[in-house]
């Protein structure tokens, strides 16, 4: 009855151990392409002046661990109707770019990154202006601007991070600073809202993006990416590790310098 006692025990003190080291032993890293949409853009109408309506899409995928390619797809559409002026403009646009993560993953299950990026960005809309009133000399003049194709392109800059919230479930922001570039020139009226980069009224526009995403489970793998190394830096005590590894090191290379005329 002892015997069996102690047998008994031992199997409860190792069971737990045994369970421990196969959950350890079966853990993977998961990884997949990710698709979310940009919850900002619905909640536009209730910040901005003006009819404004769109909706975004976001894809990514990793590479390397640390890398995301990325693609955004979206349309907008903008009416503003003010005191003698009627502006509207529709159309898409659409951005690549890649994310790449700062920070160090602490194990195979932290999927959480925090990100600095670039986009190329292009859109292709139309704008018109109905009701235009001005006044002058003559009296008031009533007159609109036909619809016009425009296209834009321009660059972005971004931070941001995306965190999982649950098992492939990602919440996440992106601060956007952007630039543009080229558009097609109106010989009326210079865009007054461009789809993808906002207002243009000013020199260097800025986003936020507020983001809910999914990731499709399709690869697992037991490598734990590396950290981005960022060159250039020296450690403190770089120099007294070598001196306690070299004590003579910079004592000969002085007095083979001084033996030297060259």
């Amino acid at each position: 009855m002892t015997k069996t006692l102690q047998f008994i025990l031992i199997l409860l003190f190792i069971s737990p151990i045994l369970s421990f080291s196969q959950e350890k032993k079966d853990e993977w890293r998961i990884e997949g392409p990710r698709i979310g949409i940009d919850l900002s853009r619905l909640l536009l109408p209730s910040f901005q002046s003006g009819n404004r309506h769109g909706w975004e899409i976001q894809g990514d995928i990793p590479y390397k661990g640390n890398w995301f390619p990325t693609v955004e797809l979206g349309m907008q559409s903008f009416d503003d109707k003010q005191s003698g002026f009627h502006y509207i403009s529709n159309g898409g646009y659409g951005r690549i770019g890649a994310d790449v993560n700062i920070t160090k993953f602490e194990s195979l299950k932290d999927n959480d990154i925090l990100f600095v990026g670039f986009r190329y960005g292009y859109s292709l809309f139309n704008q018109q202006v109905n009701e235009i009133n001005y006044t002058n000399y003559w009296g008031t003049l009533n007159t609109s601007l036909p619809q016009r194709p425009i296209s834009a392109h321009w660059t972005e800059l971004v931070f941001g991070m995306k965190g999982e919230i649950y098992s492939n479930l990602f919440l996440g922001w992106t601060l956007r600073a952007k630039f543009p570039l080229l558009q097609t020139s109106d010989p009326n009226i210079a865009p007054y809202i461009i789809p993808g980069i906002g207002k243009m009224n000013v020199e260097t526009p800025v986003d936020f993006s507020f983001t809910v995403s999914y990731r499709f489970p399709l690869f697992r793998t037991k490598k734990l990416p590396k950290p981005i190394k960022v060159g250039g830096v020296k450690h403190p005590n770089a120099d007294s590790e070598n001196n306690q590894q070299y004590p003579g090191g910079n004592q000969q290379m002085q007095q083979g310098s001084g033996n030297s005329r060259y």
